[in-house]
């Protein structure tokens, strides 16, 4: 029985290499993610791509790619015209490349071409998927049936404070030809890239924990290319969007396009700038709303005043008339009245005048200065009458007064009854 043979690492991965040869002769088409890529300075790009299991929790297949400097230079531009968005991680393309095995660096593949209408289509899929979702979870409308205040007043703006869209919006709200005064509370968020789609949603989270402060929230971005765009179709994002507890109006488009935020917004508009436009011409209408309905009222005041006052002259006239026949029979009855009233007075006053007289004579009568004319005394000690005989004990000084003078005297003897 021959041994088995024996290859050095470098003699097996040749032959590696000339069996892959062998087998992928021709380019392969295949469809990946790209999981990361990196530019050189001599314009190489390096890939890593990736397949995901359909949850896309996991990773199930990994492999290197390279582009060329040369191809790269075609490829990139290309792609991002056709579909848009950026070449970079995170997006899944249809390529062409050649499989090859390096003694070194292993199996990798050379791309040669991307297609760039499989990702539009992708892309387009995802988007569907989105808006598919948040209509099976029942909240894609929550937002348009929240109601704007009469007033929008007090607005919370979630974007990038450089941006110059963000200046555009504060410049037309500040500029607006009537004068009206807004309060602007910026959110500062990441608005394009991998970190937009968390950075917006920490700022929406922010303005609902406090969101009685404000009227509206203003989702706006300027400028950019539609590949920006992408991250305002992610799920995660457009399902905050849709259970933000206030209206929300977006200003991050273009004129052709319409992302699944603009989809799920209260209100919709292209610009920053349209947005301020929107709430300056809100309060233009509430202005008008509030000139018509004071005017409205003046009218109908004015209509009222008229038949009250129509009424209350004829009512003016009724009384007039009434007041005078009432004042004729209520001086009739006050003269026979007051004849009657001046008749009982007087019967009164002498009665009073009689009884008076009755009063003097028994308050005559009963005047002690006239009861000690009649021989009667009173004693008194230490200033106080003596009533009784237990007031007094042998050796008390009292005072006896009669009706001319009083006399004084020293207790000798005491008796009790």
């Amino acid at each position: 029985m021959s041994s088995p043979s024996v290859f050095t690492l470098n003699q097996l991965n040749n032959l590696i290499k000339r069996e892959i040869s062998a087998s992928f002769a021709e380019p392969v088409h295949f469809v990946a993610e790209i999981n990361s890529m990196t530019v050189n300075r001599s314009g190489h790009a390096y890939l890593d791509l990736v397949e995901k299991s359909s949850d896309g929790d996991s990773i199930i297949a990994q492999l290197r790619a390279t582009i060329w400097a040369g191809n790269f230079r075609l490829i990139k531009p290309y792609f991002e015209t056709v579909t848009g968005e950026t070449l970079r991680a995170g997006i899944k393309i249809m390529a062409c490349g050649q499989i090859g095995f390096h003694e070194v660096y292993g199996l990798s593949i050379n791309i040669t071409g991307i297609t760039p209408e499989y990702t539009v289509g992708e892309m387009a899929m995802q988007r569907q998927l989105t808006i598919r979702q948040l209509k099976e979870d029942g909240v894609i409308d929550l937002n348009k049936e929240l109601d704007f205040p009469m007033l929008i007043k007090n607005i919370a703006v979630i974007s990038s404070p450089t941006a110059a869209g963000y200046g555009d919006f504060v410049k037309q709200l500040n500029n607006n030809p009537n004068g009206y005064g807004f309060n602007v509370t910026l959110f500062q968020a990441v608005m394009q890239g991998d970190e937009a789609v968390e950075s917006i949603i920490q700022q929406l989270e922010a303005i609902a924990d406090n969101y009685e402060a404000f009227d509206c929230i203003a989702l706006i971005r300027g400028g950019g290319s539609k590949a920006d765009l992408s991250c305002f179709d992610k799920y995660r994002l457009c399902q905050y969007l849709c259970q933000a507890p206030l209206p929300v109006i977006t200003g991050i488009g273009h004129d052709r396009d319409e992302s699944v935020a603009d989809l799920v917004a209260h209100t919709p508009l292209k610009t920053p700038t349209a947005v301020a436009q929107f709430i300056i011409d809100r309060a233009e209408w509430c202005d008008r709303l509030v000139d018509e309905k004071i005017a409205s009222i003046q009218r109908s005041i004015r209509r009222i005043m008229d038949a009250k006052r129509n009424k209350l002259s004829q009512i003016v006239y009724k009384i007039h008339n009434q007041l005078q026949s009432a004042a004729m029979r209520k001086r009739a009855a006050l003269d026979r009245v007051g004849n009657n009233i001046v008749a009982q007075m007087k019967y009164n006053i002498q009665q009073k005048n009689h009884r008076i007289d009755v009063i003097n004579d028994k308050i005559e009568l009963n005047n002690p200065a006239n009861i000690l004319r009649k021989g009667y005394s009173y004693t008194m000690h230490n200033g106080k009458p003596v009533l009784s005989s237990s007031q007094l004990a042998n050796g008390d000084t009292v005072t006896t007064v009669f009706y001319d003078g009083s006399a004084e005297s020293l207790i000798t003897k005491i008796e009790t009854k």
